[in-house]
């Protein structure tokens, strides 16, 4: 195993999962930048590699979900009629 190799993919997995962190918490992210010269992963890292992914998955699920109810919240405020475009008072029904 090469130590350059395993030093530079020990630093992009730390990214990794430093940016799963802020994305699930609503941070925004820096632009990621995949690094040239990487080589390939080294075994001594193939399982947390893996961890890494299995957890980006769970967080596009996660960040997916959240989008669609996003989209349903802004449909929601969409479908309000504007005041302004009516004489008669408007009411929103939250309970129904």
């Amino acid at each position: 195993m090469s130590a350059p190799h395993f030093t530079e993919w020990t630093r992009i997995l730390d990214r990794f999962e430093s940016d799963i962190a802020v994305a699930v918490s609503g941070g925004v992210l820096e632009r990621w930048q995949p690094p040239l010269d990487a080589g390939p992963i080294p075994d001594g890292l193939a399982e947390r590699a893996r961890r890494v992914l299995d957890a980006q998955l769970e967080s596009m699920t996660v960040l997916g979900k959240l989008r669609l109810d996003v989209i349903a919240h802004v449909e929601a405020v969409n479908a309000v009629p504007d005041s302004r475009s009516s004489a008669r008072p408007l009411f929103l029904d939250v309970q129904g």
